[in-house]
């Protein structure tokens, strides 16, 4: 018996020294070009981003604030804990101090927190019990922020973790009226072995997180893939760390659906003919998947948006399946959300949609 878990044997490399040197931060842009008041140490933003540098979603929101004459300021989590720094001030005076680099956040004007990949459990800077100890003081930091500011957060952090709970997901997906697949979570070897048995042929093996992880500039990325009783019952990985089994849903479509409040923005992506066969459409290159916006139908819509309001969020993306019935089943929400990729293929103004949002929110 094997003592590591189930990984699903499938690793990415990315070059992500040579990614990030290639950031598209617009702030920074306008650092290297002293464009601005440079010398002013204070900045006082209407929105803070609380983000990864690797994100282009925020960025192409970023410049949508600037061409609008709105100021804002970008946290990374690559920031913490070297260049960021923050004061939460109780007693004698109350008051919030946030620095980055050399600039102090004035915290009184922001009216929206644009939250997306910022999660400090997550940490990464010392090893062993120094690690776990600044992953634990920055944790708890992170909540007393969300205390301190009390304006719009999209999405708010504990809508957004919780929604990234997979039988969360599941429960209010299925209680809002979605259809949802033959589900298990589990790390009982007995228990998957079980599962394949009832959906023979037809089960796939998916993360409860995030399907990726970066270690050491790599990326490894975990995608849904197809497993059986015989090859569970070689290993016992799943007992090292559990899995989400589910029926697999024989599907001759999927759709991306991107949420912003009351909008959303229904994509078909299929696959060319050669390559249909396929547990995961990240498996494809995007070069070989057709992407069609389509105008889905409105009981399907409005259960997005209702799905949305039960989680607690504003903006989300929804992945349905839709099968060769023509059913469609629910597989996920994510409430981050990446968008970028889709409008490279399809015309539809999601960047924007999200940038009027924070727009309208920042007013006043």
């Amino acid at each position: 018996m094997t003592k590591k878990p189930l990984m699903f044997n499938f690793l990415q490399k990315l070059d992500y020294k040579d990614i990030l040197r290639n950031n598209t931060n617009p702030l920074d842009l306008l650092d290297r070009l002293n464009i601005g008041d440079v010398t002013n140490n204070h900045v006082s933003p209407k929105v803070l981003i609380l983000t990864k540098r690797m994100d282009i979603e925020s960025d192409l929101i970023g410049i949508q604030l600037l061409k609008n004459g709105v100021e804002y300021i970008k946290i990374n989590e690559e920031d913490v804990p070297l260049d960021f720094g923050a004061e939460f001030r109780i007693g004698r005076k109350n008051g919030v101090l946030l620095k980055l680099r050399n600039k102090e956040i004035i915290t009184e004007n922001i009216k929206v927190v644009l939250f997306r990949y910022f999660d400090l459990k997550f940490l990464k800077y010392l090893t062993g019990i120094h690690q776990l100890y600044i992953e634990q003081q920055w944790y708890q930091l992170f909540n007393c922020l969300q205390t301190s500011l009390r304006c719009l957060w999209i999405n708010d952090p504990k809508s957004t973790f919780m929604a990234e709970n997979r039988l969360y997901q599941l429960l209010v997906a299925q209680k809002t009226g979605f259809r949802i697949p033959d589900t298990s979570i589990t790390n009982i070897s007995s228990a998957g072995t079980r599962f394949c048995n009832e959906h023979p042929k037809k089960t796939i093996a998916k993360v409860l997180h995030h399907h990726e992880i970066i270690h050491n500039e790599f990326s490894h990325r975990f995608p849904t893939s197809t497993i059986t009783a015989n090859s569970l019952s070689k290993t016992n990985g799943i007992k090292y760390a559990p899995v989400i089994l589910q029926e697999r849903i024989v599907g001759r479509e999927e759709i991306r659906i991107t949420v912003v409040k009351s909008k959303v923005f229904p994509i078909r992506i299929t696959a060319i003919k050669s390559k249909n066969k396929y547990s995961d459409l990240h498996k494809i290159e995007e070069r070989f998947l057709n992407f069609e916006h389509f105008n889905i139908e409105k009981n399907i819509e409005k259960l997005c948006i209702k799905l949305n309001k039960e989680m607690g969020l504003l903006l989300s993306s929804i992945d349905l399946m839709v099968d060769n019935k023509g059913q469609i089943y629910f597989l996920e929400i994510n409430p981050i959300g990446d968008w970028n990729w889709l409008e490279k293929h399809v015309d539809l103004p999601i960047t924007d949609s999200v940038s009027q949002l924070i727009l309208n929110s920042s007013q006043g």
